[in-house]
């Protein structure tokens, strides 16, 4: 099993160096990245576990990079402000953050910390497809997450609860559109249209949503429910 890794983004170069040996003396890589920049490159990749943000580096941009950090289910975030805006602690955690630490901080504190959201970390994005219906998210087996619609969450969610079946195009629109009178088969072909292109353009052109004989539907490779938060 790979390393865990951990990305620190911080302006101080010392307080990085001094972060990453400890990372690197309990087996976990460490990654100083000094601008948003560099750690969106990370994320892309899909090679980052653990992700701790220095407000204080970021500025106006910690809240907003929290909130899109925290979208992606196989991510953990830990926020450091400064000890004297509580304030601005609080709001982290409400943008996303799992932990806010004070700054200073205690390094092997902060070891514990990411350590035990590790623990936390939903292992099955690694090695296949993930649904969250909660978050409304579709990950991949490199990590990628696809922001759904709530008509491709359901149509997911259903398709996930049936492995290696292929349900019926009326069967989805009723779980997607209840008895109303909206729905018909062309909608539902519309919505797997669409989705089929967010999984083209994000994961090649392998076939993942197939169309089966008698307008059914299935997923091919198997996919796994995110763990309840």
């Amino acid at each position: 099993m790979k390393p865990l890794c951990v990305s620190f983004v911080e302006q101080d170069h010392h307080l990085a160096e001094q972060v990453l040996a400890h990372l690197s003396s309990t087996g976990m890589q460490g990654i100083h990245c000094k601008h948003p920049d560099e750690l969106n490159q990370q994320n892309v990749q899909g090679t980052c576990d653990v992700v701790i943000l220095d407000a204080v580096t970021l500025g106006e941009q910690s809240l907003t990079l929290a909130a899109q950090l925290a979208k992606h289910p196989e991510l953990r975030v830990i926020m450091v402000a400064p000890a004297s805006q509580p304030e601005e602690r609080i709001a982290a955690i409400a943008a996303g953050a799992d932990v806010c630490i004070s700054k200073p901080f205690n390094t092997i504190e902060l070891i514990a910390i990411v350590q035990r959201l590790a623990a936390r970390l939903p292992r099955t994005v690694k090695t296949g497809w993930t649904i969250d219906p909660v978050r409304a998210l579709l990950t991949g087996p490199a990590n990628n997450a696809i922001d759904l619609t709530a008509m491709e969450t359901v149509l997911l969610t259903q398709l996930a609860m049936a492995p290696e079946q292929a349900l019926r195009s009326d069967a989805l629109e009723k779980a997607i559109w209840g008895l109303s009178d909206f729905y018909n088969n062309k909608r539902l072909q519309v919505c797997v249209s669409r989705l089929r292109k967010k999984l083209t353009h994000r994961h090649g052109p392998e076939e993942l949503l197939a169309t089966c004989w008698r307008s059914t539907y299935q997923f091919v490779p198997r996919m796994h429910f995110a763990p309840k938060h």
